[in-house]
């Protein structure tokens, strides 16, 4: 009997551990209010292992003893937690919990469960927290949106998932071993291999309760990010692991938006406002506390709208929390005069650990901010109403959480900061603002309007915010943002949202800093793009802006991809659709093939540029037998490659491979010795070749023994340019090729005449001094080449639209 109210208690105790570990997870907490409940989380870690000892017979326990610890540990005060949740919401949630579950409708149980998941698991700074259950029954997408998150690769150098129904721990650990690729007689390697990992270990339909504290003893490492969470559906499994995640357990904002908005959240024209207002307040339960408090039995749609737009504003004035500053902007546009001064003057003078209500009351009488004592009663009431101001002392004592005081600081020194605002929301406009508007506005608000274009270049240097929502008819969209501003990474997501309502969208112009944002967007295969994805790093150096990304920003449905690392499914998931492609400092890729042959099935225009891993730009080994590889491509640019060494590798190139190229450029490849083979060259129709700056190159076609098959090498090429090749010795290795051959440009005549062009005693070489332009050593090559060729240009004729081409 003893034992079993022992027990009940220790289950009481892990469920209010559970909670607190969730509460914490989420802003405004920081690590500081983690460390002071650190110590309360280890005891009772230590509690569940003096049960576990007990219960499997490894150790004598006093039971006396420990249930005075539990009891003890039961009433630790969370009154810090509790001062941003309410209490009877904590309640229910350190509960017992019945079979049966009040749920939303998807898209709000979608809103929630990414979010909590990562904060729950990730957030929570107490490395000891390793085994990781997470109860009831999952939607079959989860593990592979958890797996997508930014945070997850972030932090974990391995994730992996594997359905351990009824395997005991031994096979379970084995099972993980094997799924790392290590075989079971290299246990110890494997073991030692994860001790060095940050990893996160999801193991499905995991049932061996009594052993589970067992499982991965031997691979923990206090330096190193590790867990292991166990899925399943059984109950009161808490005392068998770290920490318990239930489902239900993610709509504790939502609960605690209901209860302080009131019925009126039910309403249909105020239901999906609701929504979108706890999005925006991104998981800040003060914040989330402070709105709702304003937004009390509010019906007005208008107020609603007001303060969604208020809580995603990017404020220009320093602020350590955006959304908090923003929530507190909102409130306290909503107060009365005599209630804003009351709070100001608590901000500036209220003392950080309170004062007495009746000395408060007496300072703003002696400041002249109330006529009464009733009257001031009155007013701290409607602010600790409002969440501003905290009540404690039975109500006797008044004082103001820091979190607020230091963003009401912040927001006053800004208030002088005037905002010039345009506001044409639900106006029926047909067509965007004149110029003029664009020029002064710091806010402009266009929502509910039929506008199918906006300007193409307004000129907008005040313009913080920009608001579309349900701009139904708009077709075309084109954000152009400065890549290192931090604020565009804060505002991204709220912007994606608004995108993915115009329905009509059929062009759209975006950066976005970090590829896990492509998932919001979606029918790709009907919509002409223009995306940026990645960070634009300030140590690294730029260079030079050349004419293949000049040429790239013509083209259409482009993706350009910055600073990347790995081969993400969200990227080849948007080039599948992209016709044009401009990989910059990629940091893992050795090949453009590894994005995947059925990727770049549409791929026409290719730029590549400082991605210093790729040794080969097609590695055919990554396709399947009877590929065809780049058969779309027409135009391909390679700059400052420092470890490519050939174009082509591995299997024999199929037949349509790369054959509509028509452009090849190679400037500044160090390592490159190989441009074309025998396979490769007799392939191609390409029409203009550069190659620049590549010192290792002696013949541009890789010279063998045996016997060509093909009567004539690319005989559409008209135009070759070479520079900067001290090795080069020999153009064709021999072979008949280029019968069309228009203009060379190369150094000096020297070079020109030491070339051999034409070694094949049945054929007779051509005449090509006719059409030799040499380069001056003393004049800047690139401005020779932009003489030369616009003279080219001149001579040419101008073929028909359908033989044109990229040069």
């Amino acid at each position: 009997m003893i034992k079993f109210k022992i027990l009940r208690k220790v289950l009481q105790l892990n469920r209010k551990k559970d909670v607190v570990c969730l509460i914490l997870s989420y802003p405004p907490f920081n690590s500081r209010d983690i460390e002071r409940q650190r110590g309360w989380i280890l005891d009772i870690l230590e509690i569940n292992h003096k049960v576990r000892e007990s219960l499997h017979k490894e150790k004598e326990v006093n039971f006396s003893k420990l249930s005075s610890e539990i009891t003890r540990l039961l009433h630790h005060s969370i009154h810090d937690i509790e001062a941003h949740v309410p209490s009877d919401i904590i309640a229910k949630m350190c509960g017992w919990r019945s079979p049966s579950y009040t749920t939303l409708e998807k898209p709000m149980v979608d809103l929630c469960i990414d979010e909590f998941f990562i904060r729950q698991i990730l957030q929570i700074q107490v490395p000891e927290i390793r085994r990781i259950w997470i109860s009831e029954a999952i939607d079959k997408t989860f593990l592979c949106r958890m797996k997508k998150l930014p945070s997850i690769r972030q932090i974990f150098d391995v994730v992996i998932h594997i359905n351990v129904n009824f395997c005991a721990v031994k096979d379970v650990e084995g099972r993980i071993i094997e799924e790392l690729g290590f075989s079971k007689s290299s246990r110890g390697e494997a073991d030692e291999f994860l001790r060095s990992q940050n990893f996160f270990i999801f193991l499905d339909n995991f049932n061996q309760w009594e052993c589970s504290y067992r499982l991965g003893n031997g691979w923990w490492n206090s330096d190193k990010t590790q867990k292991i969470a166990l899925i399943n559906t059984e109950l009161d499994k808490e005392m068998h692991v770290d920490l318990t995640i239930w489902r239900e357990d993610h709509l504790l904002l939502w609960n605690s938006f209901c209860m302080n908005v009131g019925e009126v959240v039910h309403l249909s024209s105020i239901q999906q406002l609701a929504v979108h207002v706890l999005r925006q307040c991104s998981g800040h339960l003060l914040a989330t506390v402070l709105i709702t408090r304003a937004l009390k039995e509010v019906k007005d749609v208008c107020i609603w709208q007001r303060a969604f737009r208020a809580i995603g504003f990017l404020p220009t004035s320093h602020t350590e929390d955006r959304i908090l500053l923003n929530a507190l902007a909102f409130v306290l546009g909503h107060l009365g005069s005599a209630n804003y001064k009351c709070v100001k003057y608590c901000a500036s003078h209220l003392e950080k650990e309170g004062t007495h209500k009746v000395d408060l009351l007496e300072r703003w009488m002696k400041e002249g901010l109330i006529g009464t004592l009733d009257e001031g009663a009155q007013i701290v009431q409607q602010l600790v109403n409002a969440g501003l101001l905290e009540s404690f002392q039975n109500g006797e004592s008044i004082r103001m959480l820091d979190e607020i005081r230091k963003e009401l600081m912040n927001f006053y020194k800004a208030e002088m900061n005037l905002v010039q605002l345009v506001e044409l929301d639900g106006r029926g406009l047909m067509e965007a603002p004149k110029s003029e508007a664009w020029e002064e506005a710091n806010e402009m608000y266009l929502m509910n309007n039929k506008i199918c274009k906006l300007p193409d270049n307004p000129n907008c240097p005040l313009l913080r915010a920009l608001f579309l929502q349900v701009l139904v008819q708009l077709e075309e969209l084109s954000i152009d943002v400065n890549p290192e501003d931090e604020r565009w990474n804060e505002t991204i997501k709220d912007i994606l949202k608004e995108v993915c309502c115009l329905n009509r969208l059929h062009f759209l112009k975006l950066h976005l800093p970090i590829a896990f944002l492509l998932n919001d967007l979606r029918n790709l295969s009907w919509m002409h793009f223009k995306f940026i994805v990645g960070n634009h790093l300030k140590r690294i150096i730029s260079r030079p802006v050349h004419e293949s990304a000049i040429k790239f920003e013509e083209q259409e449905s482009s993706l350009k991809y910055v600073n990347g690392r790995g081969i993400l499914t969200e990227i080849k998931e948007v080039f599948m659709h992209a016709t044009s492609f401009f990989l910059v400092r990629h940091l893992t890729a050795t090949s453009l093939s590894e994005f995947g042959v059925k990727t770049m099935e549409n791929l026409k225009f290719c730029v590549l540029q400082d991605c210093n891993e790729i040794e080969a730009l097609v590695n055919a080994n990554d396709a399947d037998d009877g590929d065809v590889i780049l058969q779309s491509l027409e135009y391909l640019s390679v700059h400052y490659m420092k470890n490519l060494r050939s174009i082509w590798k591995g299997q024999s190139l199929r037949r349509s491979s790369l054959f509509f190229l028509k452009v090849l450029k190679l400037y500044s490849c160090p390592q490159l010795t190989t441009i074309f083979t025998l396979d490769l060259v007799g392939n191609l129709n390409l029409e203009e070749l550069v190659v620049e700056d590549c010192p290792e190159i002696n013949s541009l076609v890789l010279l063998t023994d045996e016997p060509s098959c093909w009567i004539c090498f690319i005989p559409k090429l008209m135009m070759m340019s070479l520079h900067y090749m001290p090795k080069l010795v020999n153009v064709f290795g021999g072979e008949r090729a280029a019968p069309s051959l228009e203009w060379v440009i190369t150094g000096e005549a020297e070079l020109w005449s030491a070339l051999k062009w034409n070694e094949s005693k049945a054929l007779e070489p051509r005449n090509l001094d006719d059409f030799f332009i040499p380069i001056e050593r003393d004049i800047d090559l690139r401005t020779q080449l932009a003489v030369i060729n616009d003279q080219l240009q001149a001579q040419m004729q101008i073929p028909e639209p359908s033989q044109q081409s990229w040069s």
